[in-house]
């Protein structure tokens, strides 16, 4: 019952200070450390110093000895001047992050955050999270630091506050701020293996091929037309016999007359589990990308029919692993 209760103030303090730190600190691409944005708290240490001190004083007031007021007067000094230069060292600080990122669930990806000062910074702790922190020992030009993070769940997420702290230079304080920056990480779904149910094609020797190329091409299609080479198509169909005359490069495209034999479903997914299906899709286009067959892909989502197009490259599997990350589970019989 304590525990709970204590959980429950916890959360609702936490909630509290975030929403204060919204309004007084909102999110930016550039950030600059200021009076506005640095909180300074004494730590453990400098606890334990200040309960030093004050038996310090109470030792030499009682016994009227004024070497140890003296000393007492001198620590408290270099307290109050340890904290001043805990606090300078870290104001004036710049720091920069933004874009969005892409990686798979469990996957630790790196944040580029660039962080420079005109004068000299010393010895910092940067982190996204508790658990990845990356230590910069100074600052005396601009520097790029790539911050770990993880997700365990596929979908968009936005990156916890940027948390930089700074115990220099007696560890008798510790100064600190959380910045929130426009950072957004797009995450796949992790791969899970699974028979291509939709037409048995044989993707490992596929992709056992020399220099990754494939043969495949679907029952019932024939060959159409030839068109410019675009950059991401498969080596697989360009037309080599024409490269090797001299001429312009180009591809050669089949009439689709059973399509759909390339749209992969997720209704067409062995499991019974909606996240091991988007799982065995995910598995499914990257190896289909790695044979270099042309693919398409059919999800509940935001795109005409729910149906991404027949395409390859670079660009397509971005587009239809996205869609995958970011696809809803509706109720499905199984």
């Amino acid at each position: 019952m304590f525990i709970h209760f204590k959980r429950k103030i916890y959360h609702y303090v936490n909630h509290g200070f975030n929403a204060w730190l919204n309004r007084r600190m909102p999110s930016k691409a550039n950030q600059r450390l200021a009076q506005n944005n640095i909180f300074i708290l004494p730590t453990r240490f400098g606890v334990a110093f200040i309960v030093f001190i004050l038996l310090l004083f109470i030792l030499g007031t009682n016994y009227q000895n004024n070497l140890i007021i003296i000393m007492c007067y001198l620590f408290s000094s270099l307290f109050l001047t340890t904290m001043f230069y805990t606090y300078f060292n870290m104001a004036g600080l710049t720091i920069s992050a933004t874009g969005v990122y892409n990686g798979f669930v469990e996957e630790t990806l790196f944040i580029p955050v660039e962080i420079s000062s005109q004068n000299v910074k010393q010895s910092f702790a940067i982190n996204f999270t508790e658990h990845h922190k990356v230590n910069l020992m100074s600052v005396n030009k601009p520097h790029i630091l790539n911050v770990p993070v993880q997700f365990n769940t596929r979908g968009k997420h936005t990156l916890n506050r940027l948390i930089i702290k700074s115990e220099f230079p007696l560890g008798l304080f510790q100064c600190w701020t959380k910045l929130k920056f426009d950072i957004d990480v797009i995450c796949y779904p992790k791969p899970l293996k699974c028979v291509d149910v939709t037409q048995g094609v044989n993707l490992d020797d596929a992709n056992k091929r020399p220099n990754g190329e494939s043969s495949h091409r679907i029952k019932g299609e024939d060959f159409y037309e030839l068109k410019p080479y675009k950059i991401g198509e498969p080596l697989s169909h360009i037309a080599w016999k024409h490269v090797a005359k001299g001429d312009l490069w180009q591809t050669k495209h089949y009439s689709q007359s059973q399509s759909h034999y390339n749209v992969l479903s997720i209704n067409d997914m062995p499991s019974h589990s909606w996240e091991n299906r988007v799982s065995n899709l995910c598995y499914l286009v990257l190896q289909y990308q790695q044979a270099g067959i042309e693919y398409g892909l059919q999800i509940p989502g935001k795109v005409e029919h729910n149906i991404i197009a027949i395409n390859s490259g670079e660009n397509h599997l971005k587009q239809c692993l996205t869609a995958l990350a970011i696809c809803d589970s509706p109720q499905i019989n199984t």
